[in-house]
């Protein structure tokens, strides 16, 4: 027999982070569902044991979704879809039809101008920042009990070593604060969010040391044997994009707050 929630979290886009997030939530006890790009990936995944169903990001996403849950995850870039703001648009009010009630949209601090603080309101300087913050406004307004917005800063972790990021360019920044944050603390503060956020809640995810970039990326280009990036003038801002206020408030611990903890640690790097 169908119950109300089928589920009780949904993920969609299970890629780089969605999946790793449903693993966590799997073994957390939740009954979990995704959606990834094909069937060809559907089927793999629910091999593996995730519930999986294909499903692509547009506006035009017929009614309605082929599951319910309670929460949602939505973890798509926007260089997935063509009007971004308005699928995710779209998604919200089938996910309203579906009964859910709580939506965690996974965003990012290009919201942000350089130098803005995480109290103040974003205002975007790139049409990357502003598809993704006319797509949190569309969550935020979609009429949900509960609408929660994390903003992580770079990934980085397994498959997407810093040291690849800038391998071999010439370019200049070398001042430029280096804002990152690990998936494990990505899937940490999903978790942390999905337990304990409030109707509202809007968080920066970026870890607390911030070395410059001439500093972090020629060390990590020479740990993969690349050439190392050079940097010319101008060397840029120092303008770290701080995450602290989600520790403030909900106490979240960051696993990896110094990218060298990680580079450092070549267990970590395997997994």
């Amino acid at each position: 027999m169908t119950t109300e929630h089928e589920y009780q979290t949904g993920i969609v886009g299970a890629g780089w982070l969605g999946l790793p997030l449903a693993k966590a939530l799997q073994g957390a006890g939740k009954r979990v569902v995704v959606t990834v790009s094909s069937a060809e990936k559907a089927a793999r995944l629910q091999s593996e044991g995730i519930t999986a169903f294909p499903l692509l990001l547009a506006s035009e996403l017929a009614e309605p979704l082929p599951f319910r849950c309670r929460d949602l995850v939505v973890c798509v870039p926007p260089s997935k879809t063509e009007d971004y703001p308005a699928a995710v648009a779209r998604l919200c009010q089938l996910a309203l039809a579906a009964g859910t009630q709580r939506m965690l949209f996974i965003s990012a601090t290009s919201v942000w101008a350089t130098g803005q603080g995480e109290e103040e309101m974003p205002t975007p300087v790139h049409a990357r920042g502003e598809r993704m913050l006319a797509a949190e406004q569309a969550v935020q307004g979609a009429g949900f009990a509960c609408a929660l917005v994390l903003r992580p800063a770079g990934l980085y972790g397994p498959a997407r070593h810093p040291g690849r990021f800038l391998a071999g360019k010439t370019l200049a920044g070398g001042g430029q604060a280096v804002n990152l944050v690990h998936l494990d603390d990505v899937v940490a503060a999903c978790l942390l969010m999905l337990e304990q956020g409030l109707d509202g809640d809007a968080y920066n995810l970026s870890a607390p040391v911030h070395p410059r970039r001439e500093q972090l990326y020629p060390f990590a280009s020479r740990l993969l044997g690349l050439a190392p990036p050079v940097f010319t003038e101008p060397s840029g801002d120092f303008a770290p994009i701080e995450g602290l206020q989600i520790c403030l408030r909900l106490g979240f611990v960051y696993r990896w707050p110094d990218p060298a903890h990680w580079f450092a640690d070549p267990a970590a790097q395997s997994d």
